[in-house]
């Protein structure tokens, strides 16, 4: 009965996702969803699901020769990644200014959470490589896999009221990798290092 008595908040915005990885720089777009149930004026729990678009980037790559009479001995070629990115997280939302209900002013807020990072990467050559002859690097290994990450997840925002409940706000978020499972399919297991800028509308439900 107590809990029926809070407040909860449903919120949807668009995305822009920088990754910061080593030698897996690109920019994607997304969507995010959000629902939260307000505890206290001031302190909040969430949920959040975010998914978004391929991130395309290449590599020059290099292959070695297996035995010294093969000719060339070094074969160069570009490795062409996409890496797809899903994301749910879970966690705490505190208004450092203002309240999720405040209707004056504005609002100042911060959350932080643990998630879970659902990836798929996909990587092609521009040229057939002949792993018979020649020994090519083990990472960004020609076709798709999945990968998982736990993730330590924080954002800073602020908001205003639009009117009856709706407000606007505009945040800046990243997540910050837990766990290491590598995969031969990722060119860096530094995955994800990302800057997300993410602006939307958060509805008020009394």
């Amino acid at each position: 009965m107590a809990a029926a008595q809070h407040a909860v908040s449903i919120a949807t915005d668009v995305s822009i996702l920088r990754s910061l990885s080593p030698g897996q720089p690109f920019w994607s777009f997304g969507q995010s969803v959000q629902g939260a149930l307000h505890l206290k004026p001031k302190e909040s729990l969430y949920a959040q699901v975010s998914y978004y678009t391929n991130g395309k980037f290449k590599n020059r790559m290099a292959a070695t020769a297996r035995d010294a009479a093969t000719t060339p001995q070094s074969l160069g070629y570009t490795a062409y990644s996409a890496i797809r990115m899903r994301h749910l997280s879970l966690g705490w939302k505190h208004y450092f200014i203002g309240t999720y209900d405040n209707e004056l002013g504005w609002n100042l807020y911060g959350t932080a959470g643990f998630g879970l990072l659902a990836g798929r990467a996909e990587n092609r050559y521009d040229k057939q490589v002949d792993t018979a002859l020649y020994t090519v690097p083990q990472k960004a290994v020609a076709g798709s896999a999945h990968f998982k990450r736990l993730t330590f997840d924080v954002s800073l925002g602020a908001e205003m009221i639009l009117g009856a409940g709706v407000y606007l706000y505009t945040d800046v978020r990243t997540w910050i990798p837990t766990t290491d499972y590598p995969s031969p399919y990722l060119y860096n297991n530094n995955l994800p290092r990302t800057l997300m800028v993410n602006g939307g509308i958060r509805v008020l439900l009394d």
